[in-house]
């Protein structure tokens, strides 16, 4: 049987990843860079001539209202995606939401990922909810004091709990840190902002499940999670948490998003 393929793409804050799957969600190929843009429309061009896609699902930190870009803080405003097959263009945390939903099977849940920066995808019924385009933004809720984040506003869950966050403060990367002391994250206030912030958005949506990601989120201790995050929601209320362990989860959600154009 020839089954149509699609590629995914997931930029990053420090590296860019690309997938191949086809339509039976099979991974096929996958490649990464860590030159980001250069040449980045002819590396993927090539990708798809060279493979035969048929559509492609691009996961970035974008912010998207009525399909329209209103915020890229990873991405040069001169990127222009010309490609000669239909192109998907999707927040990284949706993407990543919509692969754990693909992936576990809960119609209702919150995907958030921790990275370089924290974002959040939320699933209602089987399909990416985006409010008027920004909802699901839990890396800029506002949890404490007056630190400068990087969207320009203070006082939010990315400016104290991320990749770049926690670097400035302790002069470290969270990899360094634990392999220093393993549990020296899980002590941090930081972490408990964290917690409250996710338990808050729960108590919020109602998810059947509460799913973690990213390069920082897959690496967590998910009893520490659990544990901490329990501690924070109301009696007898317990979605499920789990921690997708996939570097790929965004170009692999942007690849079923992809999926859908055919």
């Amino acid at each position: 049987m020839n089954l149509s393929r699609v590629i995914g793409v997931d930029i990053g804050g420090t590296n860019i990843d690309i997938v191949l799957l086809d339509s039976e969600f099979k991974h096929l190929a996958n490649f990464s860079t860590h030159e980001h843009f250069k040449n980045f429309n002819e590396i993927l061009e090539n990708f798809v001539s060279r493979f035969k896609a048929k559509a492609v699902g691009v996961g970035a930190a974008i912010w998207l209202k009525e399909g329209k870009i209103v915020k890229a803080p990873n991405l040069p405003s001169k990127l222009e995606l010309e490609l000669s097959v239909p192109t998907i263009l999707e927040n990284d945390a949706n993407c990543f939401a919509f692969f754990a939903y693909k992936t576990l099977g809960f119609q209702n849940l919150l995907g958030i990922t921790i990275g370089t920066g924290v974002g959040s995808g939320i699933i209602v019924d089987g399909k990416i909810y985006r409010g008027s385009g920004l909802a699901g933004e839990i890396g800029h809720w506002t949890v404490n004091g007056k630190e400068k984040c990087s969207c320009g506003g203070s006082g939010h869950l990315e400016s104290y709990f991320s990749g770049w966050a926690l670097e400035r403060r302790y002069g470290k990367s969270v990899k360094e840190l634990m392999k220093i002391d393993k549990d020296f994250i899980y002590s941090l206030n930081e972490f408990d902002l964290l917690c409250k912030a996710v338990a808050n958005s729960a108590m919020l949506l109602d998810p059947l499940a509460i799913v973690f990601g990213g390069r920082i989120g897959m690496n967590l201790s998910l009893e520490k999670l659990k544990a901490r995050i329990y501690r924070y929601l109301m009696h007898g209320f317990s979605p499920e948490i789990k921690i997708l362990k996939d570097e790929l989860a965004v170009a692999k959600g942007a690849c079923f998003l992809a999926l859908d154009l055919l």
